[in-house]
């Protein structure tokens, strides 16, 4: 079982007080109702006191703090949108809605947030360590390590600090340096993950003495949590203690009759004892519950085979390989994607295209072949094509900075000047120091005839990279001191 970072919850409540009726009034009852944990009623008293002030920033915040951990974050985005705007130089409120960004599936915009928060509170350690979270999910493991040193410093005692370098670490392969950080986290505090994390290392590297006894811990602490006790029998199930392994991994599909794993081990275990019925039955279960892998398929063929059942066991063994085949592509995408990356480096812009279009062919979800494949039609100059591919690409990442400004520029370079406007907008509010976006953008203000955001915007770019004459050569243009000239994204 996969465990996902989460953002760590800031919470912002509002005032005390105030006239029967008014918003205070309710933004008070609101809160008192909150702290007796009757959130259902607390949402009534904040919605009341939006009815007497629609702009009341307190009602606004902790109604969209409700609704992200209800699970709806874009409603929670809308409600924290309007509180930023009555007050933007709150540093929690910021806080706040990049979490409702992130738990929303937009990680770029959630940072931008958590950027501006940083800069309003720059001693905040939990907006660091949010920070690092989320660079740390997008892959900017260095800027990520930076963030998390920073919260440290701030806060030296911070667990979750230490598990985020972890994780960090471990998804680089340092796994020394990832047990230590683990080890440093379980210190300061009984973190369940954290024992379960350190096990999922120890098994990784073949220590299962070590893994089964982070996952016990891990159990204890929690002991409803039916992937600690599906990870702690597959680790008995490998050192072959079966009885043990059984409980286990029964006690584990008690607690989540969906926990697929937990069933394909079963039934291995079933299998190995010579329970050949409940084997099949299980094994049966996991082939629905893990559509994609094939192992459950595999052993129910033999399972099957050895039941005299010979007609299932051919489809069982058929679909074996079919998955088997599936699994063996994933392989074969990121080569094609990592000798599409190295032909684009190298300039050669047809062939890198042709090796993302066949990593898409494999994997039609993947945003990175998907981006590649659109920035090599745009260098080729075809530019149409290119923004068809980065439109697709944004229906599923839609707070891509890079698409965006690219997608603007081939907007820009097709005369579709509004429609580029608003892309490139949109990547600089995710990206506000990206002095390029701001270069292009003043290019279209200017094709606009709107001169004075024109000069806005490339004073801006300016400003980020004082050192490059473009920038400073198309300002010129368009403030009128240079004649016969055209500027240039």
């Amino acid at each position: 079982m996969e465990m996902v970072s989460v953002l760590v919850v800031a919470l912002c409540f509002g005032l005390q007080g105030g006239e029967s009726g008014s918003a205070a009034h309710w933004d008070a009852e609101g809160l008192s109702l909150l702290k007796q944990g009757q959130v259902s009623q607390a949402e009534g008293s904040f919605r009341k006191a939006l009815e007497a002030d629609p702009t009341d920033s307190e009602a606004l915040n902790d109604l969209g703090v409700i609704l992200r951990r209800r699970g709806e974050p874009e409603k929670a985005v809308e409600l924290l949108r309007s509180a930023v705007n009555q007050h933007p130089h709150n540093a929690l409120i910021h806080s706040n809605l990049a979490l409702a960004l992130q738990a929303a599936g937009r990680p770029n915009e959630a940072l931008a947030e958590l950027k501006t928060a940083s800069s309003l509170q720059p001693a905040n350690a939990s907006i660091h360590l949010n920070i690092g979270i989320l660079l740390s999910q997008t892959g900017a493991n260095d800027e990520a390590q930076k963030e998390l040193r920073k919260t440290l410093n701030l806060d030296p005692e911070s667990p979750a600090a230490h598990q985020e370098l972890a994780r960090l670490f471990a998804r680089q392969g340092l796994t020394q340096r990832a047990e230590e950080e683990y080890l440093a986290a379980i210190s300061l505090a009984p973190l369940p993950s954290g024992h379960y994390e350190l096990g999922q290392l120890y098994s990784n590297n073949g220590l299962l003495d070590r893994a089964g006894a982070e996952f016990r811990a891990a159990a204890q602490l929690e002991p409803k949590n039916a992937g600690y006790h599906q990870a702690l029998g597959s680790t008995l199930l490998r050192e072959n203690n079966l009885p043990a392994a059984e409980v286990e991994l029964r006690h584990a599909i008690q607690l989540d009759s969906q926990a697929g794993e937990a069933h394909r081990d079963l039934g291995a275990v079933l299998r190995r004892e010579g329970k050949l019925q409940e084997a099949s039955e299980e094994l049966r279960r996991a082939a629905q519950l893990l559509p994609d892998d094939s192992q459950p398929h595999y052993m129910l063929a033999q399972v099957l085979e050895k039941l005299g059942r010979q007609s299932e066991a051919g489809t069982e063994m058929n679909l074996a390989a079919q998955f088997a085949r599936r699994e063996k592509n994933a392989p074969l995408e990121k080569a094609y994607n990592n000798e599409g990356s190295k032909l684009l480096e190298d300039g050669q812009l047809s062939e890198a295209a042709e090796k993302f279009r066949q990593a898409l062919q494999l994997d039609p979800g993947d945003t990175k072949a998907q981006y590649n494949l659109a920035l090599s039609l745009f260098l080729q100059n075809h530019t149409n094509e290119s923004i068809e591919e980065f439109r697709t690409l944004l229906r599923t990442a839609p707070d891509d900075p890079d698409a965006l400004y690219y997608l603007g520029l081939a907007l820009l370079a097709t005369h579709q000047l509004n429609d580029a406007r608003a892309s490139l907008e949109k990547a600089i509010s995710l990206r506000p120091e990206d002095a390029r976006a701001h270069n292009a953008l003043g290019v279209t203000f200017a094709r606009l005839k709107d001169v004075s955001r024109a000069v806005t915007e490339l004073q801006a770019a300016q400003h980020l990279e004082p050192r490059n004459a473009a920038y400073g050569r198309n300002l010129a243009c368009v403030e009128g001191r240079r004649s016969n000239c055209t500027p240039t994204p």
